[in-house]
Formats: C-alpha cells, sequence, structure tokens
C-alpha cells in the first residue's frame, strides 16, 4: 500500500459516492471524466483495494470494502471541506462554530431545538454543524475530534470518552389517537399481547423490550422493525401498530395523530453528552450544556 494518496483523488472519490457516477463526479468538480478515472484508478492503486464495481453505461457500484472506507474517512473530507470556516472562526474571535454528532432522535428533538434557541439568543454569532449519525460513528467522531461532543444514550465503554448525563427519562408507548387503547394512560406487555408492534432494532432499548415480553410471559409478533425510532414512530401516526421508542423522538413530530403513553414496566433510559477524555469543555459548550438542561427542565423530562 502506497501512502502518496492525493487530495484530489479523495475529492474525486468522495464525488463519486455521492453523485453515484463519473460524468456527475465530473461535473461536480468542474473536470472531465477521464481525469476523475485516473484519479480514482491511482487511488485504489495508492490504498491496494477496489472501491467500485465498474458497469459500463450504468451507475457506479461501491464495493463493501469501498463502503467501509467511506464511512471510515467520511468525516475526514468534511473536516478538509471546512478548513477555509475554521481558519476564519481562529482568526475571527467574534464567531464559533461548534460541532455536534448525536443519534437522530437528539439531533431531531424539541429539546435540542428549544435549547439553541436559547443559547443563540445571547451568542447569535455562533454557529452549528449537526450530524445526524449512529452510535459507534458518534464515538469514532468524538474520539477522531471530528465532532466537538456527541449526544447520545449512556453508559459509554469507550475508554477514550467521557460523558455528561443531563437526563433520565423513562421509554414511552406510541398510539394512534383513534387507536382502541389510546385512552388509557399506560400500556404493559399484556396489552399489546394482540397487537401489531413496530419495535426498534439493534439498539439497548430494544433488548429491554423483549425481556419485559420475556418476564410477563406474553409471546409477541413484531410487525415492522426499523433501525431507527423515528420511523417506528411515524408508521404507528400511520396507524400500522404500536410503537415502544424513546421520549424523545415523538416531540420531532408536529403530526398529532398519535398520543404518547408511558410504558410498563418502566424503561430508564440516561442520555448525555460525550467528549474526547483529553480534551477540556470550552465556555461556549458549557453554556450550551447548561441550555441543554434548562430546556429539558422547562419541558418536563
Amino acid at each position: 500500500m502506497s501512502n502518496r494518496i492525493k487530495l484530489r483523488q479523495l475529492r474525486a472519490y468522495q464525488a463519486i459516492m455521492t453523485t453515484g457516477s463519473v460524468s456527475g463526479a465530473a461535473d461536480r468538480l468542474n473536470t472531465t471524466q477521464p481525469a476523475v478515472s485516473k484519479h480514482l484508478a491511482a487511488l485504489e492503486e495508492a490504498i491496494g483495494m477496489q472501491l467500485f464495481i465498474r458497469r459500463r453505461g450504468g451507475p457506479m457500484k461501491p464495493t463493501h470494502a469501498g463502503v467501509k472506507f467511506y464511512k471510515s474517512i467520511e468525516g475526514t473530507l468534511s473536516g478538509i471541506d471546512n478548513i477555509a470556516d475554521i481558519a476564519r472562526e481562529i482568526t475571527d474571535h467574534s464567531s464559533a462554530r461548534l460541532r455536534i454528532a448525536g443519534t437522530e432522535p437528539l439531533i431531531n428533538s424539541q429539546f435540542l431545538a428549544g435549547a439553541l434557541t436559547r443559547f443563540k439568543s445571547d451568542n447569535p454569532n455562533v454557529r452549528f454543524s449537526l450530524d445526524a449519525r449512529h452510535r459507534l460513528d458518534i464515538e469514532e467522531w468524538v474520539v477522531s475530534r471530528q465532532a466537538d461532543f456527541g449526544l447520545a444514550l449512556l453508559p459509554v465503554k469507550n475508554p477514550l470518552i467521557s460523558a455528561h448525563a443531563f437526563v433520565t427519562a423513562p421509554a414511552v408507548a406510541i398510539v394512534r389517537e383513534d387507536h382502541r387503547l389510546a385512552s388509557k394512560d399506560a400500556l404493559s406487555p399484556a396489552d399489546l399481547a394482540e397487537e401489531h408492534l413496530i419495535l426498534p432494532s439493534r439498539q439497548p432499548l430494544r433488548t429491554q423490550i423483549d425481556l419485559a415480553f420475556l418476564s410477563a410471559g406474553i409471546s409477541f409478533d413484531i410487525d415492522i422493525e426499523a433501525s431507527s425510532t423515528m420511523t417506528c414512530c411515524r408508521y404507528a401516526a400511520e396507524g400500522f401498530g404500536i410503537a415502544i421508542c424513546d421520549p424523545f423522538t415523538p416531540t420531532a413530530f408536529q403530526d398529532t395523530r398519535f398520543r404518547v403513553l408511558k410504558w410498563q414496566p418502566e424503561v430508564l433510559l440516561t442520555y448525555g453528552a460525550l467528549f474526547n477524555k483529553d480534551d477540556e469543555r470550552s465556555e461556549v459548550i458549557e453554556q450550551l450544556l447548561s441550555c441543554i438542561k434548562q430546556e429539558l427542565d422547562a419541558q418536563g423530562f
């Protein structure tokens, strides 16, 4: 593997990944298709890896290795894109930019929007970069300093990360407003024995949901399983079934077709901010954390 990787090669690769074709990449980079192909071939040779499956006349399909490689360097490429802004912020002390990577429910939550509104009233020149990411990606971004901090479910086992918990709240059930169970204050596994379920997959919350049904001796069938609790909530509102999710996802919707009910037995979820353990928190970050706490208190969490 060569270590002579050029920025223009990475740019060509990024453009193909985001446009899906060499021609689209050439248009985006304002160059020729042969030049893009040349840069891609040079990059593949430098890293000793085939990044795309070539199809004559068709879209460029990334290989499995190509997808993993892109995910690993995506944050780095994004950082390169922002070099000019970063330099300007360093020389211009009146402005700053905070890069926040968070799970989708937190990035889209009402409490974060409210916290940013509070914060901006006193800090109008501060700008934000908000990235909705998978939990493991968030940890990687925090460790590599591609994000100033992350927002995610705790605890964190990564020894390179320190965590600041800001709220513990119970999981909830989402029911369409015209469902026969919508008038109840709380739902339990027994209530859902004959219901269509919409559940999150591969999440700590899912493990606790499964245990609740198992402990109650209730068997259940899952009609829809989704990696995103935003998806779970959306389909519950559409009437496909009852969803169980974190308490913040429903706040991202203006949809009035569903009700948020308590879930029993209670499943407590603790959320917080993730930091590189070697970094000191700036005054700006401390102010934002204070605004987050104030907003959570105001919203009753």
